[in-house]
């Protein structure tokens, strides 16, 4: 909005210029400065989508997780919520932080940024504050933030929102926000002065002086200016940056978050806290266990008289035979209990040995199988077969695409992770779905060792991800905080801003 009254400014300055103008249009320009407070300076709230925080698209698959209250965390004397690992899930109540837009649709998909703006801080401190106040009525704060965004003045405010404003704000930010506030103007003088501006420009310069005249009336109600500050209907269709509903995205803080709005007056807010866990590989670089905060376990053992096979159309890729997938937990006493599975299953595996002379380990294996045994290789390879073999490989050129996000990324921006950090990741993919293909069927007293398998192997998944996204991994262990307000919910398509309280809908 501020570029293109800017341009328009300095297109049209100048006395002499406006000399030679028809006296209609010399009027209005003698009223730019006027029209240049509307324009100067930090917008109250600035944030935009391209403030956004990159989404972790690898994530996605990651809904198995039971998600756990949000509200069985312990809480911050700010509201903030103390967290542990795990999936944590709540429904707060939000507010509409952009005035002269729709409200949030099906299909848009929100993404977390970083507070913005001149009024940022005062923005963050009404949402904190909220938490503390649960007498005050969410619609009230919400007129409230559209009156500091429309910047209206609190001091001529009727007087249940004056006290609102003291309630959740200090004496020096209302002192500030008074300052910073702009005068009423008539629908004469908009007409000239935003006559021949943008046709979005001037619907959101007249919307926030709608809002302004508004919040001078003693008998102003919420449901007028939510007529006034939310448009009616559907927001057209914008597929040139839209992302899809539910995508993940990483918090600087050690987590990452995800928005569901109901509206803009309520949203479902899920935090996934990476757990720690311990992968172990062999000299072929292959997943031989991964071990979890509990002392539960996944191990595997590699049948390597089985020749590993090619998968079609990427020779990096092969496809290794287990022998034994082995399920470990604590019992009883602290005792462990095993459950084994002999002769089942296959994954594929991006071949990088760590040593030359491990390269041609599985060949030795193979030949030194067929001298000891007498056995044709047809029949190592029946004994070994890899059972559904065209649908594994087709899932296994979907979990490739799913990486290119992350490959794309290591090629183009400065110190993110390279390519081996990627395919070490992917690789913990196609081990999840080949050890889960393998345990499938029947499961009778076994569901509760698949669900806790499962859970480690997301939780693998979960923090190679957050070290490959550059979070701190060591909040796993100590008490991070998820702090709603510290950031705003912002949409791909250009609709609402939302912001996020402590206090549950």
């Amino acid at each position: 909005m501020r570029s293109a009254l800017t341009l328009l400014l300095a297109v049209t300055a100048g006395t002499t210029v406006i000399a030679q103008l028809p006296r209609d249009l010399g009027g209005l320009l003698r009223k730019m400065p006027s029209l240049e407070e509307y324009v100067s300076g930090t917008p109250p709230l600035s944030t935009g989508f391209d403030d956004a925080i990159g989404q972790s698209p690898i994530l996605d698959r990651k809904d198995a997780h039971k998600a756990q209250p949000l509200r069985s965390l312990p809480r911050t004397r700010t509201g903030g919520f103390v967290l542990k690992p795990g999936l944590w899930e709540g429904v707060l109540q939000s507010y509409c932080l952009r005035p002269a837009t729709y409200a949030p649709g099906k299909g848009e998909g929100y993404l977390y940024a970083p507070t913005k703006g001149s009024r940022a801080g005062a923005i963050r401190t009404i949402l904190s504050a909220s938490v503390a106040h649960p007498e005050i009525a969410q619609t009230d704060i919400q007129m409230l933030l559209w009156a500091i965004l429309s910047r209206s003045k609190i001091a001529t405010m009727p007087a249940k929102m004056q006290a609102t404003a003291h309630a959740l704000l200090s004496a020096s930010d209302i002192r500030a926000i008074d300052l910073d506030a702009l005068g009423l103007i008539n629908a004469a003088e908009r007409t000239r002065l935003f006559g021949g501006l943008p046709a979005p420009v001037t619907r959101t310069l007249t919307v926030e002086a709608n809002l302004r005249d508004r919040f001078t009336r003693t008998t102003v109600t919420y449901d007028e200016v939510e007529r006034i500050a939310v448009l009616s209907g559907v927001a057209p269709e914008n597929d040139s940056r839209r992302i899809r509903r539910g995508q993940w995205s990483r918090h600087p803080a050690g987590y990452y978050i995800r928005y569901d709005p109901d509206g803009f007056l309520q949203t479902r807010v899920q935090v996934l806290v990476p757990d720690r866990v311990v992968v172990t590989r062999d000299r072929l670089n292959r997943i031989t266990s991964i071990e979890d905060r509990r002392g539960g376990r996944t191990e595997t053992v590699y049948n390597d008289t089985v020749p590993a096979r090619t998968a079609p159309g990427d020779p990096g890729l092969k496809a290794y035979a287990f022998k034994t997938i082995r399920f470990v937990r604590r019992g009883s006493g602290g005792k462990p209990e095993v459950l084994e599975f002999q002769g089942q299953g296959w994954t594929f595996h991006r071949s990088k040995p760590r040593a030359r002379q491990a390269a041609s380990a599985s060949g030795l294996g193979v030949m030194a199988a067929i001298r000891s045994t007498g056995r044709s290789m047809l029949e190592l390879l029946q004994e070994g077969s890899f059972d559904r073999w065209s649908e594994r490989a087709e899932q296994a050129r979907d979990i490739h695409d799913r990486y290119e996000f992350y490959r794309d990324r290591a090629g183009h921006a400065t110190g993110d992770p390279g390519a081996d950090s990627v395919d070490e990741l992917e690789d913990r993919d196609h081990y999840r779905d080949g050890v889960d293909a393998a345990t499938r069927g029947d499961l009778g007293d076994r569901l509760d060792w698949i669900i806790d398998h499962q859970e480690r192997e997301n939780a693998a998944l979960e923090h190679a991800t957050s070290i490959l996204d550059g979070l701190p991994t060591t909040s796993t262990t100590d008490d991070s905080v998820f702090d709603p307000p510290s950031g705003l919910a912002v949409p791909s398509g250009g609709g609402q801003r939302l912001g996020i309280s402590g206090r549950f809908r």
